[in-house]
């Protein structure tokens, strides 16, 4: 309960000044319908008007099952000191007796671990509790009371600790709620003004970090600069593409090449304003948006949730997660259909968090590709060994576009690494054999197999190579060359073969 006490020290001596400042609300007397216990002296008293806060009107010992209400009004606590060798149980029942006098309904009468677990902790959940001369340990006669009084304005609340301060002294805090209507009226509107647009032009603070630069596809926010930058030839990313239920967000999953640029701006412009830019940017641009979402609607760890691999964990550098329900948190994923493969981006943006700090957005633009496996080569020498001691090789170097049959022009050096193999070997004849992953579809995956393999063929006529000699089949995902359970093994799989007939 240290952490406890301590959170209501530190709120009594900010309200105080709060509360110095608004003199009419403070008095030095007691509430007149209650007055203090004989020879109690008060430490500290405020009046704070129309004020929400949490009573407890019912108390489940040994369990945190506290229920609480919420109640707005007139707020009146006082903190008194009592000394001369009182008990809790004597001031107690004084002030039960109190109840009874007022006609009030006792609500809650306990005392220490009667009061529920960690006794009296809710009481700080409410800033308007802001009193400091209570001190419950967990281990003393700490007692509390909670009363109801209804009247033909609106039901009157009760409340009062009185707990051992320390020895021969006495803490009493009471809080009296009253209803009370909402004062109007205190702003006044000037309707008769002329509204000027203009905006002043926003300048970056910082330079950019060396080796960094904006995607061609998107611009920067003006005013923003470079904090983080990476780029990847081939990963996998997650797209969200709506809400998360039971934690687990809908998504498309995208391979290709990936560019992610962090940002930090001025915290004069707002997240919305922000957010609003590049959603109008994006679809000025017609990109298709396919989710947003906004503060508490973004749930409490969309980034986490999506990007907790250790390829992805440190993605969205600085935007450092929306992990808190109410922390100003906007996002946004969009996709570009283009004449060859799509582009996906996403938008993060992380308000600032104090008054001092700065706005944090990143940008994440993933280009669909097929890993481009061209680093691997092969040669007329490679293919006669590999045929001769296996009857079949695998066509290295042949890449062609994400989930298409059309060849990429990278492929061209291991088309003239065949043919002259097959120029070398005239007698030979072949099947040209499609395989692919896992991902999709039996049917999708065989059709799509068997054209990457016709084209193949296709290509090899056009080198003067005899179409006799070659005959495409395509098994798509049935006979894999290593089990399918990450991107790398999946994309060994996504092969042509020549088999010796």
């Amino acid at each position: 309960m240290f952490s406890t006490i301590l959170r209501g020290i530190i709120f009594f001596i900010s309200s105080l000044a709060i509360l110095g400042a608004q003199q009419a609300y403070a008095s030095k007397e007691d509430h007149p319908a209650v007055s203090r216990f004989e020879g109690a002296t008060i430490k500290n008293t405020g009046v704070i008007h129309y004020q929400k806060i949490l009573v407890p009107v019912n108390v489940v010992p040994g369990t945190e099952d506290t229920e609480l209400i919420e109640v707005i009004g007139k707020i009146t606590a006082h903190g008194y000191r009592l000394e001369g060798n009182k008990s809790p149980l004597e001031v107690g029942l004084n002030y039960k007796q109190v109840i009874e006098k007022l006609g009030a309904e006792l609500l809650i009468d306990c005392v220490d671990k009667l009061c529920g677990y960690q006794p009296l902790d809710f009481y700080w959940q409410s800033w308007a509790n802001y009193n400091s001369l209570i001190a419950d340990d967990n281990d003393d006669e700490t007692r509390f009371l909670v009363a109801k009084r209804a009247t033909d304005k609106g039901d009157i609340y009760y409340q009062w600790i009185i707990t051992n301060v320390y020895d021969g002294i006495i803490g009493i805090e009471q809080t009296i709620i009253e209803p009370e209507a909402l004062l109007l009226d205190q702003v006044t509107v000037n309707s008769n003004i002329t509204i000027s647009a203009v905006q002043t032009p926003l300048r970056a603070e910082k330079e950019d970090i060396d080796g960094s630069q904006d995607h061609p596809v998107i611009s920067r926010y003006q005013g923003a600069y470079i904090t983080d930058y990476r780029q990847r030839e081939f990963e996998k990313v997650f797209i969200p593409t709506g809400v998360a239920v039971n934690q687990v967000a809908p998504v498309i999953t995208v391979e290709g090449k990936g560019t992610t640029i962090g940002y930090n701006l001025s915290n004069s412009q707002s997240t919305l304003q922000i957010y609003q830019n590049y959603l109008s940017a994006l679809k000025a641009a017609d990109f298709e948006i396919l989710y947003t979402c906004n503060l508490a609607a973004c749930g409490n760890a969309l980034l986490d949730d999506l990007y907790s691999s250790e390829a992805n964990q440190y993605r969205f550098n600085p935007v450092e997660t929306n992990n808190d329900s109410d922390s100003d948190f906007r996002f946004i994923s969009a996709k570009l259909a283009t004449s060859s493969n799509p582009i996906f981006l996403l938008v993060a943006i992380e308000g600032a968090l104090t008054s001092n700090g700065i706005n944090k957005i990143v940008v994440d633009i993933v280009e669909k590709s097929e890993m481009n496996t061209a680093k691997v080569t092969i040669d007329p020498e490679y293919l006669n060994d590999e045929i001769t001691q296996k009857g079949r090789v695998v066509l290295h170097g042949l890449n062609f576009d994400f989930n298409q049959a059309k060849l990429l022009a990278s492929s061209k050096a291991s088309l003239t690494a065949i043919t002259q193999y097959l120029a070398q070997h005239p007698q030979q004849r072949f099947y040209v054999v499609g395989h692919t992953d896992n991902v999709g579809s039996y049917e999708i995956n065989t059709q799509l197999s068997k054209a990457r393999a016709q084209t193949v063929i296709e290509e090899l006529i056009k080198l003067k190579v005899d179409k006799s000699r070659l005959t495409p089949i395509g098994i798509g995902p049935v006979s894999p060359k290593i089990a399918n359970s990450s991107d790398a093994n999946k994309a060994e799989n996504r092969r042509v073969e020549l088999v010796l007939q």
